[in-house]
């Protein structure tokens, strides 16, 4: 691996060192105890919008997400929904409902290795084996920050890495 000067960003008057590759803060998971009504909720009040107009499913024996967008600021709210005896399905403490920040990464085996080299390794988990899942659309890994807050890491390889509010 050949070694390359840190890029630095410019904010303000402070100057960040990007050590790890390019990436973007994609959207923040929210856990939620029903997902329809999370939803109406999102949707009718907020002004939120559903991704390719996905709406709950009508069956809730099954884990799901729906990603949502605000048309106006491309801001992004992903609403997590897991039924009893799923492996992620914790006691819901109101306030504490923050499931995941996921950040969208150029190269996943590459950033992974990037944070191996800081002793950082991808959290194990329930739905997949080793470092990461791999499908045909995206590939994601786990980990958590030093508050134990779970942080997802995806790419999607093949696809542009710019912003496009209408992609996770």
């Amino acid at each position: 691996m050949s070694h390359r000067p840190p890029r630095q960003l410019e904010v303000g008057r402070y100057v960040a060192r990007l050590l790890l590759p390019p990436m973007y803060l994609s959207y923040v998971g929210l856990r939620v105890t029903n997902l329809t009504r999370s939803f109406e909720f999102y949707t009718e009040l907020f002004g939120l919008r559903p991704r390719h107009g996905k709406r709950p499913p009508a069956d809730t024996a099954e884990p799901a997400s729906i990603l949502l967008f605000d048309p106006r600021s491309s801001q992004r709210l992903e609403l997590n929904y897991y039924p009893p005896g799923s492996p992620y399905s914790v006691p819901y403490v109101p306030g504490e409902g923050c499931d995941h920040l996921a950040f969208r990464v150029d190269d996943l085996p590459r950033f992974l290795a990037e944070l191996s080299n800081r002793g950082l390794v991808p959290e194990r988990m329930a739905h997949y084996d080793g470092p990461m899942q791999v499908t045909a659309e995206y590939r994601v890994a786990y980990l958590r920050d030093p508050d134990g807050n779970q942080i997802e890491l995806f790419d999607t390889p093949g696809s542009p890495t710019e912003f496009r509010p209408e992609e996770y």
